[in-house]
């Protein structure tokens, strides 16, 4: 019974330091499939659920526009979408009086009700895509041939009460055509300044200098998730570990006895 009982004890401090299970949290059209856009073809909107970020006011200028994209049946992307057939686009014009260097724009979503927890670890996932030169069809068609060689830079970030708490700013290298995922990874212990205030998304395109030679310069984002994690306290570890030591010692004592 005894035995029994110190088992129960290391059991319930094995539960407090691995915590409860990942929670996934809820994102509004986390893969852009909300607002549909036929095959080939890009469209221009703010994407259900997403906020334009425009701080610099240069998406009215010129062609800079957000939207969405299906890339199928063009030669945009080598690799395959990675959630569903669209995903966003952020596209500014790079072409020489209008290119506006420096000046980033994206897409944002506040997460209402989900607040940044203590002793907690985040993990913030997205796809970021550097599409390909090519055509759009159907009504994309007439823009013609789109040269979108070049990368003008990308940041994904994890956001409370509005400030960066962590961000990926620019650090995968994805070729032309392709998808890469970018992780942002957050680890909050004991104590944050931002503890308590609401946590939000933000995609950039860093509209890095380039050359003006380039029509434009495009970054596409997809399959956006975020995912908390419960990290237990040291106090719980050290429970854990207790309990677990209790048993060991029991049970080598009486395997002890028994060969006595």
């Amino acid at each position: 019974m005894r035995k029994f009982l110190l088992m129960i004890a290391a059991l319930a401090g094995l539960g407090m330091a691995t915590g409860v299970p990942a929670q996934v949290i809820s994102i509004t059209n986390p893969s852009f499939e909300a607002n549909l856009v036929p095959a080939g073809e890009f469209r221009v909107f703010n994407p259900l659920g997403w906020a334009r970020y425009d701080p610099g006011g240069i998406v009215n200028q010129s062609n800079n526009a957000v939207g969405g994209l299906n890339p199928a049946g063009t030669t945009f992307f080598i690799d395959p979408v990675p959630h569903g057939n669209s995903v966003a686009l952020i596209y500014l014009e790079q072409r020489a009086g209008t290119q506006n260097p420096g000046a980033i724009v994206g897409l944002s979503q506040t997460l209402s009700g989900n607040l940044l927890q203590l002793n907690t670890r985040y993990q913030l996932q997205a796809a970021v895509g550097n599409i390909a030169s090519g055509s759009g069809l159907g009504a994309s068609a007439g823009f013609g041939f789109a040269d979108l060689s070049g990368f003008p830079g990308y940041s994904v970030q994890l956001l409370a009460g509005g400030v960066v708490v962590a961000e990926d700013n620019n650090m995968l290298t994805i070729g032309e055509g392709r998808f890469a995922t970018s992780t942002v990874e957050l680890l909050v212990g004991s104590s944050h300044a931002r503890a308590g205030q609401t946590l939000g998304i933000r995609l950039l395109n860093l509209n890095a200098t380039g050359n003006l030679v380039e029509r434009a310069r495009e970054v596409d984002f997809d399959a956006v998730s975020l995912i908390a994690s419960a990290v237990p306290e040291p106090g719980s570890y050290a429970m854990f570990l207790a309990g677990l030591g209790l048993c060991i010692t029991v049970g080598a004592r009486r395997r002890l006895r028994a060969q006595a």
